[in-house]
């Protein structure tokens, strides 16, 4: 059995602070997290959750943010993938307008899916 790659990060285009960088392995699905890391989900390149972890003290918040993270966590790990999927295209030499046919997410779509998993995350709710 062939040992597994180590996961690839993505780089994010700005020098604040940002939360955990969503995570691929070598078997194309995709991790992202929370900023604390109470939350995590791990996810297919549609965004399709496979696994999650739930830190105590996230499980004591409200249902509904606490679902709503979940999802823009799940958004956030199936953007992940598409930005990796439009990169890994644009090396092998597609052009442009063919990978714009295909609808992939930009780095731009990137950016906004963590500003949406942080702000679910800052609404909280107990």
């Amino acid at each position: 059995m062939e040992p597994k790659a180590p996961p690839v990060r993505l780089s994010h285009m700005s020098a604040q602070k940002q939360p955990p960088e969503p995570v691929t392995g070598a078997d194309g699905l995709t991790t992202a997290s929370s900023r604390s890391g109470a939350v995590s989900v791990t996810c297919t390149a549609a965004g399709l959750p496979i696994k999650m972890t739930i830190g105590a003290h996230a499980a004591r918040r409200n249902p509904a943010a606490l679902s709503r993270e979940i999802l823009a966590l799940c958004r956030l790990a199936g953007t992940a993938a598409g930005v990796r999927t439009r990169g890994e295209l644009r090396d092998r030499g597609v052009d442009d307008e063919t990978i714009a046919l295909l609808g992939l997410p930009s780095r731009a779509d990137l950016v906004s899916a963590e500003a949406a998993a942080d702000a679910c995350a800052g609404r909280g709710g107990r």
